[in-house]
């Protein structure tokens, strides 16, 4: 009965809207059942989604006025052309036949780069997407594993499965790249940078429908920690006829997964729903002891009401345990040349082993030694992004949305006496806390059809709370809080015009945010804060510019981006201590300033039909001023109003610039090719290192990737993919180490066996089957070692 008056009444909130309808059409012309059919709003750059039936028919009812991109898309097929629909009034209705053909260019709509729908002939940034059927195929279960085959595009992954991951864009660091979940930023506000870098290895591929990757400056859009780039996560939307999907695979490292996930719509489509759930074990990890678990959760839901008002909701949200080892280290002075960059050779395995159980070793010829096992060390974390939007389109020409953010992080950074070197006498407990509420507010407008503006208001509040003590008796145990909070009002706003038929795009924004800091609190251990009223960090200004002009004749795109941008300092970076010598110390400085750089970047995308897709473009970065972690003697305690012999302080930057170049072929039926080589030089504008060496840490000159895929017969698909990278520079005691670069490839066999209306895909993934041994700043990652598991679709 309930059920009954629910439904009555969400029939009775909903209006005669516009409609969109159509057949999709195989390259024969038959009908094409099964189709997945997206709509793409242009200005609001929401989807609708919805799949063809038997006879090839689709049809999106209720939809708001406005222009739409409609594409189409199915295995092995996709539409060349994407078609542009114009829905003038809130009763309009429209066809259109989509004829599906093989294509290697994608025609799908992306929102990233101006937060309004994209095609690929347009916009002057470069931006990239990888799609959900990319990662299934290649087997893909986290965000960092689907991130590492694009171009420009460094992943680091600290070990085995769940281990500390960097993504770092185009030569500059991890805290440089924004994440966006559906375009909201996540941030942990208690981590060292306030960025998402401690929760890389947590984002488990679930309930997304892609990952678009914007690089350059995204700042003027996606303010703080978007100078480098930005990597948004995007749910799957829902809606079509109810699907989905139940997986479970297991094999090496000691590792199982189940994963589900169902999607679809109901009350002819005006609520729709998405979700995916997943637990990950892994019971033995890299050396037999390095356990991780990871149950994560992922929905979406939207419903329209009456009068043009659609209500949304997202939440994403995991609770993960990882057990983690010791930091790698140098070996003996004694054993290192005096001068110059040492080459990084590791202690053998064998030697490990005996080192960890307290047997004499060898050193040989040994330079460094790896990352020890530490039984008693571990990290358990959780993070909750949930977001509502509320949204008002009842106009083709404008219309506004209100969206609200929670993200709630919480670390235990756990550790004890057991392992090797300077463990502590008592088991110590490091809590991290953050929570960011975030407030946005957005109008759309097309004054003129040529016109797109996009202006809004943000205000953000980010808190941060720490609690480090220890399980010693009460006259020696150690006990430190922190708890800071701070709020910004941020304004921003865009045009995009377009002109020439939308040949011609010119994208100008900009963006200002003022902070406001209260008093912090503490507690224990760190007095020297106490007595400060810290400044207020100094407003941020950010803007940028893109153009670009597509030649439809040659099918040649030039495009170019200029921007700068700017990290605000952490609650960390500014009030942060540590455990040292039987005591706490201040490593933060109130007073610094914000991170700010440029960047440009510019180049072509070259067309050849629909088979063929070549892009070069040039890239500058100039970091203006960084925020850096100093123990080189510039900080003294009779100097210092902290009292500090070390920690952070406002210092020069340095430069990064490149080339990078990629291509995707399409060249026979079933062929998939993408392939990129990426040369980055990243040099510091004073060095660190002892003998002056000024180049950026973890970058990698040389980078080469490597995807393809082929259907080798109707039911049987093989996929392959390869990162290359040269040697690097990291470093121990401020000596430079020089690391041999990674070599990953990893092959993905798909297997589909019919069952009616549904089907079963048995797969078996081979990782690093090369067997290529390599070392992350000195921890060591897996050899070869493979996963077979079979996915329930219907």
């Amino acid at each position: 009965m309930l059920r009954v008056l629910f439904l009555s009444f969400c029939s009775w909130l909903a209006v005669q809207a516009a409609e969109i309808q159509g057949r999709v059409l195989d390259p024969s012309g038959r009908a094409a059942a099964g189709a997945r059919v997206t709509a793409a709003h242009r200005a609001a750059g929401w989807e609708r989604v919805s799949a063809s039936d038997a006879q090839g028919e689709f049809r999106f009812a209720d939809l708001p006025p406005g222009d739409y991109v409609v594409t189409a898309s199915a295995q092995g097929l996709q539409s060349l052309s994407a078609e542009i629909v114009q829905l003038a009034s809130p009763s309009a209705s429209a066809r259109r036949d989509l004829l599906l053909r093989l294509a290697a260019v994608s025609a799908s709509v992306t929102v990233t780069g101006t937060g309004a729908g994209e095609l690929p002939g347009e916009g002057g940034k470069v931006l990239e997407a990888v799609a959900l059927q990319d990662w299934q195929r290649r087997g893909e279960i986290s965000v960092v594993e689907a991130l590492r085959v694009l171009p420009g595009v460094r992943v680091q992954q600290l070990g085995g499965p769940g281990a500390f991951s960097r993504v770092q864009i185009r030569g500059l660091r991890s805290m440089d790249t924004g994440v966006l979940i559906d375009g909201f930023r996540f941030r942990d506000a208690a981590s060292t940078q306030a960025e998402a870098g401690a929760f890389w290895s947590d984002f488990q591929l679930l309930d997304m429908s892609r990952i678009e990757v914007l690089k350059g400056s995204g700042a003027s859009l996606y303010g703080s920690h978007s100078a480098g780039g930005v990597v948004n996560l995007i749910s799957d939307p829902g809606g079509g006829p109810t699907h989905g999907e139940v997986q479970g695979e297991g094999g090496g490292l000691g590792l199982t997964r189940g994963a589900a996930k169902i999607a679809g719509g109901l009350l002819q489509d005006r609520l729709r729903y998405s979700l995916g759930a997943g637990h990950l074990n892994v019971l033995r990890g890299n050396d037999g002891n390095d356990r991780h678990r990871n149950s994560a959760l992922q929905t979406r839901m939207s419903y329209d009401l009456a009068g043009g008002w659609t209500i949304s909701g997202r939440v994403y949200a995991a609770d993960v345990f990882t057990q983690t080892n010791e930091t790698p280290f140098a070996a003996p002075a004694s054993q290192l040349p005096p001068s110059g960059v040492i080459r990084a050779i590791p202690l053998a395995p064998d030697q490990v082993r005996r080192l960890e159980r307290g047997q004499p070793y060898q050193l040989g010829d040994a330079t460094f030694i790896p990352s020890l096992d530490d039984p008693d060390s571990s990290r358990a974390s959780r993070h909750e992004a949930s977001a509502v939007t509320v949204e008002h389109r009842s106009h083709p020409r404008w219309g506004w949305r209100v969206g609200y953010q929670n993200v709630i992080t919480r670390r235990d950074h756990r550790n004890g006496p057991a392992g090797v070197r300077f463990q502590p006498r008592f088991n110590t407990s490091d809590i991290f806390r953050g929570r960011i509420d975030t407030l946005q507010a957005r109008v759309d407008a097309q004054p003129w059809r040529n016109h797109l503006i996009l202006a809004g208001y943000e205000w953000e509040r980010e808190g941060y709370r720490s609690r480090s003590t220890n399980e010693a008796p009460p006259e020696l145990r150690l006990f430190s809080s922190v708890a800071i909070q701070q709020a910004s009002h941020a304004f921003f706003v865009q045009d995009v015009a377009r002109w020439f038929a939308d040949r011609l795009e010119v994208a100008v924004a900009g963006r200002t945010q003022a902070f406001q800091l209260n008093r912090p609190d503490f507690a224990g251990g760190v007095p020297a804060y106490q007595r400060v009223m810290p400044p207020n960090p100094p407003r941020a200004w950010t803007g940028d510019a893109a153009v670009s002009w597509f030649f439809r004749a040659t099918g040649t795109k030039l495009r170019s981006h200029l921007g700068n941008g700017y990290r605000a300092p952490s609650p960390y970076e500014r009030f942060g201590a540590g455990f040292f010598f039987g005591g706490f110390t201040p490593y933060g400085d109130p007073r610094l300033a914000p991170e700010r750089l440029v960047s440009w970047d510019g180049g072509l995308d070259q067309y050849f039909g629909s088979r063929l897709r070549l892009r070069a473009t040039g890239f500058y970065t100039r970091l203006q001023q960084v925020i850096a972690f100093d123990f080189s003697g510039a900080i003294a305690p009779s100097t210092d109003p902290y009292g500090r012999n070390g920690g952070y302080r406002n210092t020069g930057g340095g430069l990064a610039r490149g080339v990078e170049l990629a291509v995707e072929a399409n060249p026979r039926r079933g062929t998939l090719v993408r392939s990129g080589y990426t040369y980055t030089k990243a040099i510091e504008r004073r060095s660190a290192l002892i003998g002056g060496d000024l180049r950026t840490l973890r970058i990698s000159p040389h980078m080469v990737t490597i995807v393809a895929s082929q259907q080798v017969t109707r039911r049987l698909d093989v996929a392959f993919d390869l990162f290359a990278a040269s040697s690097y520079v990291y470093q121990f005691n401020s000596r430079p180490f020089e690391f041999a670069g990674p070599v990953k490839a990893d092959c993905t066999l798909n297997y589909a066996l019919p069952a009616g209306e549904r089907q079963l895909k048995l797969y078996l993934r081979l990782e690093n089957f090369l067997n290529r041994l390599y070392y992350e700043d000195g921890f060591r990652t897996p050899g070869i070692w493979g996963v077979a598991g079979l996915r329930w679709l219907w």
